[in-house]
């Protein structure tokens, strides 16, 4: 099991450190340590693999002040990030199942008018994405070409800033995509 050993200690959830902590401190900012080293081993991760994934989540923690509450899940004020293993098309399922199988996005999975905006680090609304469906302006965690999808109520445009405040883009009434957007120019998004 030396991928396991090495995932754990890549995690930094050693059995020392993880018996060293008070019984009452298992969380911490960014979580509980245990159950995210777990649910690498559960995935059969490769150490690789969750080093990536752990440098990538770090890489989104910083970026948008959020809490870690799985191994690739990022929760920030209402919005959740989803993380996907470096190489990977869609993030996985690591909160509610063993990580074998892509998470559900909101955006491209049930009703239309879900209620939910989605932007995605990668084109054609693969990779890394974020979503949220109350009010609120939130941090871009990513440059390059991604994308984004409109699924809020009918009527709802969304509006995209510059790193000035200035308006860049707003996008049509839902359903409305745009499956290749150039994220760089765009320091934060509304939804509404």
């Amino acid at each position: 099991m030396v991928t396991v050993a090495a995932a754990s200690a890549l995690l930094g959830f050693g059995t020392t450190a993880v018996a060293a902590a008070p019984a009452d401190a298992t969380t911490s900012s960014s979580g509980s340590a245990a159950p995210f080293a777990e649910q690498a081993r559960a995935a059969h991760l490769t150490a690789a693999q969750t080093s990536a994934l752990k440098s990538e989540v770090n890489r989104y923690l910083m970026k948008t002040g959020g809490k870690q509450v799985a191994l690739n899940k990022i929760e920030v004020d209402g919005a959740t990030l989803l993380v996907a293993i470096p190489g990977e098309d869609r993030p996985r399922d690591f909160a509610a199942g063993k990580g074998t199988r892509a998470a559900a996005d909101p955006c491209l999975t049930g009703a239309v008018y879900s209620g939910y905006f989605c932007v995605y680090s990668q084109e054609v609304y693969q990779g890394s994405y974020y979503y949220w469906y109350s009010c609120a302006k939130r941090s871009m965690p990513w440059a390059g070409y991604g994308s984004w999808i409109n699924d809020q109520t009918p009527g709802t445009r969304a509006t995209f800033y510059n790193s000035s405040g200035g308006v860049a883009y707003t996008t049509p009434a839902p359903y409305s995509s745009d499956d290749s957007y150039y994220w760089t120019p765009i320091w934060h998004v509304r939804n509404c």
